[in-house]
């Protein structure tokens, strides 16, 4: 975006004065260029698609609670999050990505543009308390129409003004963004919209913008391009050459230029050998070129922050598993550090939607939580991860609800529990058929003379466990809770006897 027109674009809204520097807008526009350049190799675009997919892919976020806001912020953090990638990556990209919320129509939608895009005019701390956003813009005709977007946040009141204009930055009405309202609302701290930045530090003492993932690394790709252009060279001038003494050329008379005469080749074989010519093909020196890329790789990666495994093979041969780990642990820092910057924008984006859900009465108001679930497959393997869950469950610090989620991951909490006690009901466990020892209780004469019925039936004495089920089978069989064949069944598994000794027992 041109400078000028952001000017203009600030005087519109009655804005004199900004932090941000008009170098600093130049800046912005620039990383934004470079990654959306396709013409040529884009280490940028590389580092931020791989890194966005590895810490975005197999993880969900979701908003728990049992009313109508709960189930309506949920629905907005699930259309936002069908584009994390996207987000992410134009985060890491350009240095930052903004979602823009807002409202059309009794729909609540929102924006996703890139960090070139907004003008940060004031900031208290890391709240940001005013700010421009070029929010959108559409074709209508083969001209090109922008939505802006002013916010200003004043004694807890954001003040949203639009406007829209052509590419000049003269007013115009667009009719699909005539439903969208200025509107001042109270109980607010901050812009209703979710700044994401790159983790990436940007070595000044002001941080209003992120920097891209490759900031700082201008040398070294510099440098890659033309170990590049050279191993492309070397192909492309390996090429077969035929030698000639000087003294066969003579010149021509006719251009003055230097040029072997028709008579000069004779067909023979001076050397004795089968060759019809004598040639100079030497080999390609594809082997040190390639040495310095990869050493160039190897110094980008660490110049990143990553382990190696983005431009470079990942160590994992002969490796162990803890080896290969601690081997790819930079690469998860980084991409814990990018998360965390995640779940704040995400924070920032579910607090926007709830305030204007509330303004325009969009659902009830209800408690909510906001829940991550992020994928540790990097550093944990889905067989070390199913062993501690179970470990969890049976120590009583994770719930079966909890388990069945991470199976499957597109079920909320409810629905898994849900789905839980539906199984429960329909394959009651050995110890819900059992019941307790409390259910069924018997003088201690009837329980000798079980006992006794016991050994004299099956020959085996039973400890008091063993016993007091038997005792609640006999008594669920009596009451007809149980079928014969289910009771003899559950004697024969609970007490490790024969279906006929079981069958002895219970008519015993």
């Amino acid at each position: 975006m041109f400078k000028t027109l952001w000017d203009f674009i600030l005087r519109l809204f009655g804005k004199t004065a900004s932090t941000t520097t008009d170098k600093q807008i130049q800046i912005n526009s620039c990383y934004t260029s470079r990654y959306e350049d396709i013409k040529n190799i884009n280490f940028t675009s590389i580092f931020s698609n791989k890194l966005t997919t590895l810490s975005v892919t197999e993880s969900s976020v979701s908003v728990v609670g049992d009313n109508d806001r709960a189930e309506f912020l949920n629905l907005c953090i699930s259309n936002v999050w069908d584009k994390i990638k996207k987000i992410t990556g134009m985060a890491l990209g350009t240095g930052g990505c903004v979602i823009v919320p807002y409202v059309n129509g009794g729909r609540l939608l929102f924006d996703i543009v890139s960090q070139d895009r907004i003008i940060i005019n004031k900031k208290q701390g890391e709240i940001i308390k005013s700010a421009t956003v070029l929010a959108d813009s559409i074709n209508i005709n083969d001209k090109i129409y922008y939505r802006w977007v002013n916010y200003d946040v004043v004694d807890n009141i954001v003040y949203i003004t639009n406007k829209t204009t052509n590419e000049t930055g003269s007013i115009r009405e667009v009719e699909q963004w005539k439903g969208i309202e200025d509107r001042a609302i109270n109980g607010v701290d901050r812009v209703l919209f979710a700044f994401i930045k790159s983790p990436i530090d940007n070595r000044v003492s002001n941080d209003f913008y992120g920097v891209p993932i490759t900031f700082g690394c201008d040398s070294i790709i510099n440098e890659i391009y033309d170990c590049l252009k050279d191993i492309k060279d070397e192909f492309q001038l390996k090429q077969v050459r035929v030698f000639a003494n000087e003294r066969l050329f003579k010149k021509d008379p006719y251009t003055g230029k230097m040029i072997l005469p028709s008579k000069a080749f004779i067909a023979g074989n001076t050397e004795g050998t089968n060759s019809m010519l004598e040639e100079f093909s030497p080999e390609i020196r594809d082997s040190s070129y390639y040495n310095r890329l990869l050493n160039l790789f190897d110094l980008f990666e660490k110049s990143v922050g990553t382990s190696k495994g983005i431009l470079t093979s990942p160590e994992t041969r002969g490796a162990t598993a803890t080896e290969i780990k601690a081997g790819l642990y930079d690469t998860y820092a980084l991409i814990t550090d990018i998360r965390k910057e995640i779940e704040k924008g995400i924070k920032d984006y579910i607090y926007s939607c709830d305030i204007l859900i509330n303004y325009y009465e969009l659902a009830s108001q209800g408690e909510y939580n906001l829940n991550f679930d992020w994928s540790y497959s990097l550093i944990e393997s889905s067989s070390e991860s199913w062993a501690q869950l179970k470990d969890a469950q049976a120590m009583g610090i994770k719930s079966k609800a909890e388990v069945r989620q991470w199976l499957n991951p597109n079920e909320s909490i409810d629905e898994a529990q849900s789905k839980i006690d539906d199984i429960k009901k329909s394959e009651p466990s050995l110890d819900d058929i059992l019941g307790t020892d409390e259910e069924y209780s018997i003088s201690s004469k009837q329980k000798n003379d079980i006992e006794d019925n016991i050994e004299d039936t099956v020959a085996k004495s039973l400890n008091g466990a063993q016993t007091q089920s038997l005792i609640n089978i006999v008594m669920q069989y009596k009451q007809g809770t149980l079928t014969e064949g289910q009771a003899i069944n559950i004697i024969a598994t609970s007490i490790g006897i024969s279906k006929d000794e079981a069958t002895e027992l219970l008519r015993a």
